[in-house]
């Protein structure tokens, strides 16, 4: 009470006890409600009183003491309800059900009708085999001394003895007459005595009744007799003593056959017992069980007792059927237990052995006395409530007939009755009987109940619906649905209400058919007749609540009926009657929608829906339609505020199920700014898993847009507040910018427009993003530039400052310079120079080795004149850093090393230091090696890393490092082993020979690079079939070692070998075989008679230029020019340039060619022949001859003004003129290279720029040449120039030109004006940036200003220094012999630098200037890195006597020399060197192959002798080193000694017979012995003996020209094309000078 006080009662006793594990709810019962009463007799296990029977015990004392019949009968409903949890014993049962007849006995009428109530429930859950009630005889003792014991019988005896009662007999008490002497009464005085009627108070006890009448036993049975007609009254608490004392006294004397015999029974118990058995007792029932009583005794008795059953108290009625019919039939001694034998059906059992107490027994307890009972036997005897029992056992009532049969046993009247037993019964086990039998009884009700009669009132009704129809409509039939309403039909609206609440408490059990029907009954009844009659008028009931009401648990009607339920001139207000949250109910029901269009009738009529949308949530599937719905209205926003409030809070949950429709254009293109604004925002944060658009839509909508309205950029107006922000970009694309080309960028609006956004922050930020294509964020920065040309490039995100241009960094602090350095090396790749100078630039001029390491790899940026400033001590502290950095020039790398070395800090002497150098290696002065061993050197070149670096160094510095690494070990196959793969073109030729042909040897050569001269040298020995069968096949031959081959090289191979080395040199791309002329036509010449000859695809397709057209058969024609589309036409030379022509008009008659405009497919097939074609072809040619054109090595000039009137027609892939931008530029890929100032007048200076910076980088990454640079930088300056005035200003007015400047790859392109050039160019910029400069500066009048700049610099010593020579590059080619006397020329490493042909062609007298003054210096020659450096041209200038000097062992292991420049001195000089450098050992008047191709570059100086011993010496000289022998020596060779010189390429005389010398050595023959040789050559001597020269033969050649044809006679053999008739036109033959003119007038169009 204290803890818990009145609340304890909400608590079961479990919860109390385990609150309070100690709790006794035993000793605070008073405090206890009856259902805990209930739970802690049944549930609950008390551990301190574990007998249960204590437990009830002292529950019944409590209880039955209480003046409280509502407690007691409250606590037996929750007994009944606690049953099932209770898991009693037999003992605890029979104990309870003691208990109750206890209470029963004293209780009133009411609460004894509780009692039975219960004990039946009870009964059901009694444990199987538990017998509550046995028979048993109880005994009473009687002591007449106890009984007597103040007992005053004297006044009653005296009344006896004087025999003069007088009726008193009732005056005196039971006491006084068995304390007496009863000697004197009579019968009837007996009789008297035992018909008074007695209170409770003074009806005695059983002993001194048993007392008293064993007094008066001699006058019992005539008492007995005399009463046997009189009615006593059953309440006189005196009878059932009375009875059970003639029990003890009379009837336990009588044998089992007396008891049997049916006149005993009837004397006893239908005579002298009758008129006390109405009162009869429990003992007297239950010991008269015991007493052997055959089936019909029992049946006699209970026939009796039967017949006073009127008589008697229901509560005698109860113990009669308890203690004497269950027990008699159920007692087990007996084969007949049940009493059923010779019974013929269950009535007449019920008849004969419950007799008038049938009424008692439950229908459980019939089948349990009688196991074979039969309820539809027996319906007429049952009662209605035993008929509601047994259709309410499961199983009974298997058909609806059988519902038939029992309620025919049950009148009209009754029928309510019946229901009040049976549907309570069935309730919540419904689903235990068949659904048909429930149906049928539901169908009897609505038979015979009259319920839809409206005579039959609503509360009638209401009690049906509540009390006995609830179980009958559980699995209601779909016909039952109809007759149910029309019980409500015309009922109250209560009524109506309640009928469906009834329905909706079993819906569970509906099928889905019945629920519809319901449903469909619903409907009717809201539409009428009286549309929603029982909503009424009252809108401010909500219509959904309503709805909710009337349908319960049944489907809701889904979008479309819930509205057709609303009449049309109501809708508005039913609609608005719904708060926000009753809406929101009913959408959230599932499948509420069914009609989306519906829904926006909902939301168009709903004049709360922004409320409803923040407040409200709603399912997917609903949230999905009403976004359509409410969109178009959130678009139409114009406010902010309201723009907001849309998309923040009331569409926050719905967004997304945005779709494509909804952000298509369609939908958003009349959005309003503010509200497209926020959905660029939205959309930007939006998750896109499970939606239908991608980011790619949503940019296209932002793009449509924003580019639908005339005036652009849209949604700016820099006088409207809400529209003047310049946050442009971030407010409408956004997050979308990834999607962003730059195409579509530069739609949004003109450049000047749109650069004004540019510098804002916001905009900016949006530019973090790595998706944003370069070209895109490269034009960003571009704007911003342009709107503010000082912006500070911090402020732009890491990757837009990789494009920022490099001045602008300049503003930078050397702090933030570091810091910017940091980012940039970590994030940019390929970073514009320009940046690395401008920061190196803010550092000025103290760099030290923390600057050093925060440059890094920029540190290419610093001036040569900045790393002259840098301490030796920074520079050695920095090496780790300055040797990774990629890009270095050679002035910075020399500068860095040569300052290293100078302080003597850092010596360059071994592997390690070199490896410590890392990319500055390029910086190493070559004689530096000749000091470090060539171990070391070796140990060094089997590092990738410095063999990388190594390569990229001059060419003086890798043939030092290889000579130096030969002097190790000179021997060739040593040398091969020790020299890197990379460096194997150093080597000089004379060490390539004498090689063995192991396996490892033969490997060896196959891996390493060669050059064409060295490889003629050891072709011989790799490509024999032993070597390559080492290597697999000949086709696993490198295409370096291919390239030496060949006929000289290939003499004393096996043919079959030869031609599978031919085949394997068909290759194409990177690894194709560069292979000149000579060795094409050698080539050819060995596969020419071949059966193979015709496969085309076998050989390479520069060797087919060669072939003999008239061997290829006319229906291979295409097949032969396809071979030929990737073929080299450049390789043709001067003299054999005519085959061209041929070839193009071969093509003409294969293809059917009959005019200058070729079609796509034409050009196909002709491919790279189209470099060949002039210039009406390439007019008016189909486009794609461009992209044939974009693979030629040169262009003629006529070529390239045809390729731009093709361009300038619009009539390309490219567009009209108006439409070009850089990308076009980028698009034409090599043809720029080409292109005069007309064709780049067509684009502005800002565009010329940006592609200039990107081809330059192009062009130098695959090595184009510098003249050709050159000439393309001229013709862009040239359309610069042509749009600008000459500048007449003597001051710089464009911008000092800076290290940032050079830095530039455009430069010197802002600088169009060489005036301004010059005023802004200083001598301390020249001084500390040649290099840089001489790299970018290419145009002469440019070069003569940065010469005459340096010379400024050091005019002062009037010398210019070493390390500046070494850099002057094009800048020395416009020198003059005044200007070289100022340089300092004393190292090799500036002779090759100067002499590097790289920069231009040198005029002999300055090359000869060069070289004298570096041989002027004491100690310098012309050894063989001397004479390599200065290449043959230049040393052509030298003077016989210079030439003089140079030693055998220097041409000997120098590289070929070219002396196609020299005079016949100085090649007869140089020849006889050579032969003493080459000369072997052996006395032989023929020369060695390996002897004659080392000798070869120099025989044109070869005297006659020399020449004739290698016509015996089968060498197969080729034709171009025939026709550069000296003339004399070539008229004084007979035709057998040409014949054996060229050898295999005899057949090549007839293709040379045009040549100056050929034809004279023609003419000085013999014709006749000329005819020997079997190729043709005519034009020779007569013979002496002949009187007349012989006839001229001569023969027609057909070619084909357009659509005609003509003929043409040659003197020089037969030579055919093939016209559109199909001949055949010799074209390998020699053509006269007369055949080729009428060659080239026959078709007009070909280039030679």
């Amino acid at each position: 009470m204290k803890n818990l006080g009145p609340f304890s009662r909400l608590l079961t006793v479990r919860e109390l006890i385990h609150l309070n594990p100690d709790f006794n709810p035993l000793e605070a019962l008073q405090l206890l409600t009856p259902k805990q009463s209930a739970e802690l007799l049944l549930v609950v296990t008390l551990p301190a009183h574990p007998d249960k029977d204590v437990v009830i015990n002292m529950i019944f004392d409590y209880l039955t003491e209480s003046p409280n019949e509502m407690k007691f009968t409250e606590f037996l409903s929750h007994l009944v309800m606690f049953v099932q949890q209770g898991n009693l014993s037999c003992s605890s049962y029979k104990t309870l059900f003691n208990r109750l007849d206890l209470a029963m006995a004293t209780a009133s009428p009411d609460v004894v009708s509780s009692i039975m109530n219960s004990m039946m429930a009870l009964s059901q859950h009694i444990p199987p085999g538990c017998i509550i009630y046995s028979g048993q005889c109880t005994v009473t003792a009687t002591n007449q001394t106890d009984i007597c014991v103040g007992v005053n019988s004297t006044m009653l005896q005296l009344h006896l003895d004087s025999g003069r009662m007088n009726g008193s007999f009732c005056h005196f008490a039971v006491e006084e007459f068995a304390c007496a002497s009863l000697s004197s009464l009579k019968a009837m005085d007996l009789a008297a005595m035992l018909a008074c009627d007695r209170s409770s108070n003074s009806s005695s006890s059983k002993p001194t009744w048993k007392l008293l009448l064993s007094k008066a036993s001699r006058v019992l049975d005539e008492a007995l007799d005399l009463l046997s007609n009189k009615t006593l009254d059953p309440k006189n608490p005196v009878l059932s003593m009375v009875l059970d004392a003639i029990r003890e006294i009379r009837l336990d004397q009588l044998s089992v056959d007396s008891l049997n015999d049916p006149a005993v029974i009837q004397l006893w118990f239908n005579h002298r017992l009758r008129p006390f058995l109405p009162a009869v007792s429990p003992d007297f029932l239950s010991c008269l069980t015991t007493k052997g009583l055959n089936c019909s005794t029992y049946q006699h008795i209970l026939q009796i007792l039967g017949s006073l059953e009127p008589h008697m108290t229901l509560q005698r009625q109860m113990l009669v059927y308890t203690h004497f019919i269950q027990v008699f039939l159920t007692r087990n001694n007996t084969a007949d237990v049940s009493c059923s034998l010779n019974i013929n059906n269950s009535g007449e059992w019920l008849q004969k052995n419950l007799g008038g107490f049938l009424a008692l027994a439950s229908f459980q307890d019939l089948q349990t006395l009688y196991p074979k009972f039969s309820a539809m036997e027996a319906l007429p005897q049952l009662t209605v409530r035993q008929l509601a029992e047994v259709s309410a056992t499961p199983g009974q009532l298997t058909a609806p007939a059988q519902v038939t049969m029992v309620t025919k046993h049950i009148p009209n009247q009754h029928l309510p009755a019946f229901f009040d037993e049976y549907s309570p019964a069935i309730l919540g086990h419904e689903n235990m009987f068949l659904p048909a039998v429930r149906s049928a009884m539901l169908q009897v009700v609505f038979d015979r109940a009259n319920l839809s009669d409206h005579s039959v009132g609503d509360s009638v009704v209401l009690l049906w619906l509540h009390n006995r129809l609830s179980p009958l409509l559980v699995n209601l039939s779909p016909s039952h649905v109809a007759p149910f309403f029309n019980i409500l039909a015309g009922r109250n609206c209560s009524t109506k209400q309640q009928g469906v609440e009834g329905l909706n408490s079993t819906i569970s059990s509906f099928s889905e058919v019945t629920q519809q029907e319901i449903y469909n009954h619903i409907i009717q009844t809201l539409r009428g007749p009286i549309p929603l009659q029982c909503y009424g008028d009252n809108y401010n009931q909500s219509f959904y609540s309503f709805l909710e009401r009337s349908f319960m648990g049944f489907q809701f009607p889904n979008l479309t009926t819930f509205l057709s339920l609303m009449p049309v001139n109501r809708m508005h207000q039913l609609v608005n009657s719904m708060p926000p949250s009753a809406l929101g109910d009913f959408l959230r029901r599932p499948d509420v929608v069914d009609n989306n269009a519906e829904l926006c009738v909902i939301y168009d009529n709903y004049m709360q829906t922004p409320l409803f949308l923040e407040t409200e949530s709603l399912p997917a599937v609903v949230r999905r339609p009403t976004l359509p719905c409410v969109w178009p209205t959130a678009l139409s926003s114009s406010k902010r505020s309201e723009v907001n409030a849309w998309f923040d809070r009331r569409l926050q949950n719905y967004l997304a199920f945005l779709t494509k429709s909804l952000i298509s254009p369609n939908s958003t293109n009349t959005t309003s700014c503010l509200a497209f604004q926020k959905l660029v925002s939205v959309l930007g944060e939006y998750n896109y898993t499970d939606a239908d658009f991608t980011l790619q839509d949503v940019f296209n909508t932002i793009k449509a847009y924003l580019t639908s309205v005339p005036t652009l950029p849209r949604c700016y107006n820099d006088k409207d507040p809400e529209l003047n922000s310049t946050a442009w970009f971030a407010e409408y694309i956004g997050p979308f910018m990834p999607f962003l080309t730059l195409e579509e960028f530069q739609s949004l609006g003109s450049a000047q427009d749109i650069q004004v956004f540019t510098v804002n922050p916001l905009n900016i930020a949006l530019l973090n993003h790595s998706a944003l294509p370069p070209n895109l964020t490269n034009y960003y920065t571009e704007l911003v530039y342009l709107q503010d040309s000082n912006f500070n490039p911090l402020f732009l995100p890491l990757l837009c400052r990789c494009v920022v241009p490099g001045p602008a960094f300049s503003q930078l602090t050397s702090e933030e310079s570091i810091i910017v350095l940091h980012n940039l090396t970590t994030l940019c790749t390929d970073l514009d120079p320009q940046i690395s100078a401008a920061l190196a630039g803010n550092l000025g001029d103290g760099i030290d080795a923390t600057a050093i390491s925060a440059l890094g790899n920029e540190s290419i940026g610093m001036s040569t004149g900045q790393i002259t400033m840098i301490k030796p001590q920074d520079l050695l502290f920095s090496l780790s850093t300055l040797s990774s950095v990629v890009g270095w020039n050679a002035g910075q790398a020399k500068t860095i090393v040569l300052s290293l070395m100078s302080s003597g800090l850092f010596q360059v002497n071994s592997a390690l230091s070199l490896f410590q150098l890392g990319s500055l290696v390029v910086g190493i002065p070559s004689t530096t090696f000749n000091s470090i061993s060539g171990s070391q050197l070796i140990s060094a070149s089997k590092d990738p890393s410095f063999l990388g670096h190594l390569m990229t160094a001059p060419q003086i510095v890798q043939q030092t490092f290889v000579t130096q690494i030969i002097s190790m070990n000179s021997s060739s196959e040593m040398i091969i082993e020790n020299v890197p793969d990379d460096l194997a073109t150093e080597i000089p030729r004379v060490l390539l020979a004498g090689f063995s042909k192991t396996f490892s040897v033969i490997n060896r050569l196959n891996k390493k690079k060669w050059k064409r001269q060295q490889a003629e040298l050891f072709f011989d020995v790799i490509a024999v079939d032993t070597a390559t069968e080492t290597l697999g096949s000949p086709n696993n031959l490198s295409s370096s070692v291919l390239q030496g081959f060949t006929c000289t090289g290939v003499r004393t191979i096996k043919k079959v070998q030869i031609k599978k080395l031919i085949k394997a040199c068909r290759r194409t791309g990177r690894n194709k075989v560069k292979l000149v002329e000579t060795q094409l036509t050698c080539m050819y010449n060995y596969i020419k008679v071949d059966s193979e000859a015709t496969s085309f695809n076998l050989y390479p397709p520069d060797m087919l230029l060669y072939y003999d057209y008239s061997l290829v058969p006319q229906a291979s024609c295409r097949s032969y020019f396809e071979q030929l589309t990737d073929a080299d036409f450049s390789v043709f030379s001067f003299a054999l340039s005519y085959k061209l022509s041929a070839l193009f008009a071969n093509a003409r008659s294969c293809l059917g060619i009959t005019s200058t405009s070729l079609t796509e497919d034409n050009i196909s097939v002709l491919g790279n022949m189209c470099c060949t074609l002039d210039a009406s072809y390439i007019e008016n040619s189909d486009p794609s001859i461009l992209e044939k054109l974009k693979n030629c090595p040169s262009l003629t000039i006529n070529q390239v003004a045809a390729v731009e009137t093709l361009l300038l027609s619009g009539k390309t892939p490219y567009g009209t003129p108006s439409t070009w931008n850089e990308q076009t530029l980028r698009d034409l890929g090599t043809l720029p290279l080409y292109l005069s100032s007309t064709f780049y007048d067509n684009f502005d200076k800002k565009t010329k720029r940006r592609f200039l910076r990107y081809f330059m980088r192009v062009l130098r990454r695959t090595g184009v040449s510098k003249e050709m640079r050159k000439r393309m930088r001229r013709e862009i300056r040239k359309s610069i120039r042509n749009k600008s005035k000459r500048s007449i200003e003597n001051e710089c007015t464009v911008g000092m030109i800076s290290q940032v400047t050079i830095s530039d790859e455009t430069f010197p392109f802002d600088y169009d004006d060489i005036t301004q050039f010059n005023c802004c160019l200083s001598a301390t910029t020249v001084k500390d940036n040649l290099d840089a400069i001489t790299g970018k500066v290419d145009d002469e009048e440019y070069l003569t200003i940065v010469l005459s700049k340096l010379k400024e610099a050091y005019s002062a010593s009037s010398t210019i220094p070493e390390s500046q020579v070494q850099v002057l590059g094009p800048a020395s080619r416009v020198a003059t012999i005044d200007d070289i006397n100022t340089w300092a020329i004393t190292e090799i490493d500036t002779l090759s630098s100067l002499m590097d042909s790289s920069n231009g062609e040198w005029d002999p007298s300055l090359a000869k200037a060069i070289i004298s003054k570096y041989l002027s210096k004491e100690g310098n020659k012309l050894g063989s890195a001397e004479l390599n450096v200065i290449g043959g041209t230049n040393l052509c200038s030298l003077d016989v006597n210079v030439l003089k000097n140079i030693s055998q062992e220097s041409l000997k292991n120098a590289d070929a020399l070219t002396l196609s420049n020299c005079t016949t001195e100085q090649k007869k000089e140089l020849f006889t060197i050579a032969v003493q450098a080459f000369a072997t050992s052996t006395r032989s008047q023929t020369v060695p192959a390996t002897t004659y191709q080392l000798i070869q570059p120099y025989l044109g100086g070869a005297r006659l002798a020399y020449v004739q011993n290698l016509a015996a010496s089968n060498i197969s000289m080729d034709m171009p080193a025939f026709t550069s022998l000296n003339e004399s020596v070539v008229l004084n060779l007979s035709v057998t000694e040409v014949q054996g010189l060229l050898g295999t390429n005899l057949a090549d005389l007839k293709s040379y017979e045009n040549q100056t010398l050929v034809q004279s050595w023609i003419r000085s023959q013999r014709q006749s012995e000329l005819e020997t040789l079997g190729v043709g050559l005519v034009g020779g001597r007569a013979d002496p003996t002949t009187t007349n020269p012989p006839a001229t033969t001569t023969s027609s050649s057909t070619t084909t020209a357009g659509s005609g044809s003509s003929s043409s006679t040659t003197a020089s053999g037969s030579s055919t094309t093939t016209g559109n008739s199909g001949g055949r036109i010799r074209a390998d033959a020699g053509f006269s000078f007369l055949a080729l003119l009428a060659l080239l007038v026959a078709s007009q169009h070909i280039l030679v």
